[in-house]
């Protein structure tokens, strides 16, 4: 927050030249210094509520892929860094082995992307050994609407 401040000092000389540039009506470094002044205090109020696990905790989802499992480790870190709550992780749109084996085997993209996707759940659960990760099927179609997103929600507990 105290950066934020800083920044407005920083550029508060540059704002009127370049709104003429654009084409916008002169910007006062007054005003925008008295609306950071009015929000900074409602910032430190989320911020405090986001570190306190009681009443917060993030919820990752990725999929199992090389660069999403890659960018949910780093938000992970950045989320403990700042003193975030995350213990969940969802991993999203799994190709499950259908109910007949025979039929399965048929699609060498479902066996492929099974096996892409067994890779990195492995360091999934690796990785994870402490927090709690559920594993969502991909779907034949887009939760929509309320009635879908109360039959997926079943999935996510």
């Amino acid at each position: 927050l105290g950066n934020l401040m800083t920044m407005k000092d920083n550029f508060a000389g540059l704002l009127g030249p370049l709104s003429g540039v654009f084409g916008m009506p002169a910007i006062n470094g007054d005003m925008i210094s008295s609306k950071l002044s009015e929000i900074i205090p409602a910032l430190r109020d989320i911020n405090v509520e986001f570190k306190d696990p009681e009443r917060t905790t993030f919820v990752c989802v990725c999929i199992a892929e090389m660069l999403s499992l890659y960018e949910t480790e780093r938000l992970i870190q950045e989320l403990t860094r700042n003193d975030i709550d995350t213990q969940n992780i969802i991993v999203n749109q799994l190709v499950y082995p259908l109910a007949s084996a025979a039929k399965d085997s048929s699609c060498k993209l479902c066996t492929a992307r099974r096996s892409i996707q067994k890779k990195y759940l492995d360091q999934i659960d690796d990785m994870y050994v402490d927090f709690h990760v559920t594993k969502l099927p991909l779907l034949p179609s887009e939760v929509r609407g309320l009635s879908d997103l109360q039959k997926f929600s079943r999935s996510l507990v």
